[in-house]
């Protein structure tokens, strides 16, 4: 016979397999309490083995959640700070747009004063004095945009400061003398065509100076000064919205982190209240096996089945001796012969070692006759009584009188 509890070691318990096994039980009188124990073991077995990956996914989130936990006051504290220094609305991009355009004016403007200058780089050619000039305004705008990055980093260092002074004075002198180099060119090549400009230049010097100096000066200052605006402004829509997009997907992240976290638990929870009332289930499929088991017990299979059965294999392979020859009869008998025997010798085994499963198959069942129900008792006929009148009453009762 099989061993009692070998069956629960095949993996997941299945219920055709408990049933045999506890009506094998029963009906052999055996202790059903080392089975039962086994049960409960191998469901929390493959409740640890079932809850393994809704564990991880559970502790992934959490150190996903304290991560969150972890950054949001840092982004909190940064996204205060930059409310109170930028205000609650985002900053727009039309001021940039505006201060770029700017630049891109006063460079236009500072390429069209320098074209005709670029005689005296002994530049003649009218389109490559554009290209020279340009170039021109351009480096004399980066050297002052540099200048005001290098002064506004050093906010906090007094040297690096001094060091932007002193680059954009060097700056301020050399445009200054470029400014009266182009003032005296001009002067001497009206003068030369004996235009009238060249007269007054030669009358108001000073002021043709200041003139001079101050529209080379004011163009590439002016351009640097709009392109380091627009710059800023460009930084602080992008930090404002930088931040607040970080403060909001950190404050949205732990909300729907700790949601789904609770929603994790709830699910183990439900696991495991959902395998113990399946546990419970087992047992109580067990219990009511074991006493069928216990109660009607099994019986064996007649050795008259197992023949019948032996014959009939014999007789499915008879039609095969057909395709031996003649001259080999014992070799025809064979064949329906050696089936049939080891059939029977197959089915004689099994008869006197059942399995399990064929076991609870050979239940004894037993047979109740239901009685016929009694018949309910016939009651007596009522009496016939029949109502008289008043007046036969009081004659009656003056003639019993």
């Amino acid at each position: 016979m099989p061993g009692t509890t070998s069956n629960l070691h095949q993996g997941k318990l299945k219920p055709r397999r408990l049933e045999a096994l506890a009506f094998y039980l029963g009906a052999h009188a055996i202790d059903p309490a080392p089975t039962l124990d086994e049960i409960e073991a191998r469901f929390a077995q493959q409740v640890l083995e079932e809850k393994q990956e809704p564990l991880r996914a559970l502790h992934a989130l959490e150190a996903k959640l304290q991560q969150v936990r972890k950054e949001r006051p840092e982004s909190e504290a940064l996204w205060t700070r930059i409310r109170k220094e930028l205000g609650d609305t985002p900053p727009p991009y039309f001021q940039a747009v505006l201060m770029a355009c700017c630049a891109f004016f006063a460079l236009a403007l500072d390429t069209l004063f320098l074209a005709p200058t670029m005689d005296i780089l002994n530049i003649a050619n009218p389109a490559l004095q554009f290209l020279a000039a340009a170039g021109f305004a351009a480096l004399c705008t980066i050297y002052f945009e540099l200048t005001g990055l290098l002064y506004i980093g050093g906010k906090n260092s007094l040297p690096n400061r001094l060091i932007a002074i002193v680059v954009g004075t060097v700056g301020v002198v050399c445009l200054a003398a470029w400014g009266l180099l182009r003032g005296y060119q001009l002067r001497f090549a009206a003068v030369l065509a004996e235009n009238p400009l060249g007269q007054f230049l030669a009358a108001h010097p000073v002021l043709a100076s200041i003139f001079y100096i101050f529209i080379t000066l004011a163009t590439p200052i002016i351009g640097a000064t709009a392109l380091l605006l627009g710059w800023q402004e460009v930084s602080h829509a992008r930090t404002w919205r930088r931040v607040r997009e970080r403060f909001e997907t950190l404050r949205t992240e732990e909300i729907q982190l700790a949601r789904k976290i609770q929603a994790e638990q709830e699910v183990l929870d439900q696991f495991d209240k959902r395998k113990q009332a399946e546990c419970l289930e087992w047992k109580a499929i067990f219990a009511q096996f074991y006493e069928r088991g216990r109660r009607n017990g099994a019986c064996k299979e007649t050795r008259w089945s197992v023949l019948r059965k032996s014959l009939l294999g014999g007789l499915c392979a008879t039609p095969l001796a057909f395709l031996i020859p003649l001259a080999w009869f014992p070799a025809q008998l064979a064949v329906p012969a050696v089936p049939a025997f080891a059939l029977f010798i197959y089915l004689n085994h099994r008869r006197h070692h059942p399995s399990h499963d064929r076991y609870l198959t050979l239940e004894n069942t037993h047979f109740a006759v239901i009685p016929d129900a009694p018949q309910p008792p016939e009651l007596p006929a009522p009496k016939q009584r029949l109502l008289s009148k008043g007046n036969d009453s009081k004659g009656d009762t003056n003639d019993h009188d």
